[in-house]
């Protein structure tokens, strides 16, 4: 399994907001072949997800393992991509894009899903219910701010899930399909007030993680 790290904090204008020069950069410097397991650090750079789904040549369905739907209205008049609104992006613009299946997420943001009909299947936090997966080529996002702080530390507001239900939720979706790629954000810097123990947490749930996408990414 190819696992890649990406660090992009250097660049300027990329934090939480991504100005089209930037991505450029960006997109030129993430090559082209999504598969592998990307580890994006910060959920301020979730949007860089966007970036590797703009790859994949074939009809696709993102699994994201989220506690924010990630698909605020643009701000500025449109035309910068962010980690609030990178889903919006992709399903205003990406042809290959089937559906988003999105678990974990905050009851309260639910709004924010509407108007994109069955492409859209939000399952919120808490939820024992889940959708009837799809047969399509599957990419998975994990913002680990889905988790609880006993199993991540991140500087979004958290959710309550654990890494067993992130095993089984990725298991359902997982089994049986093709998965192209994946990715991995959400952590807590020592800049933005971290301690070592908050990099120590964030480093076993990202081998955890790592172990349970590579049964099912080559």
């Amino acid at each position: 399994m190819r696992t890649l790290s990406f660090d992009f904090g250097a660049l300027e204008g990329s934090r939480r907001y991504c100005d089209p020069l930037t991505e450029k950069l960006i997109a030129e410097q993430l090559g082209g072949d999504p598969s592998g397991v990307h580890l994006l650090g910060s959920g301020d750079f979730h949007y860089v997800t966007k970036l590797f789904c703009d790859l994949i040549t074939t009809p696709f369905d993102l699994l994201l393992i989220d506690h924010h739907p990630d698909m605020q209205q643009a701000a500025f008049g449109g035309g910068i991509l962010s980690c609030g609104g990178w889903v919006r992006t992709m399903l205003e613009e990406n042809p290959m894009l089937g559906g988003v299946i999105m678990v974990g997420i905050d009851p309260s943001l639910l709004g924010e899903t509407a108007g994109f009909g069955g492409r859209v299947t939000a399952c919120p936090e808490g939820s024992t219910v889940l959708p009837v997966k799809g047969e399509r080529p599957l990419y998975i996002s994990v913002d680990k701010d889905a988790f609880c702080p006993a199993c991540a530390r991140t500087n979004w507001g958290q959710g309550s899930m654990n890494l067993s239900q992130t095993e089984a939720v990725i298991d359902m979706f997982a089994r049986g399909r093709k998965v192209i790629g994946a990715d991995i954000c959400g952590c807590l810097t020592l800049e933005e007030g971290g301690t070592v123990k908050d990099q120590e947490v964030n480093a076993l749930s990202d081998a955890r993680l790592l172990e349970i996408l590579s049964r099912y990414i080559g």
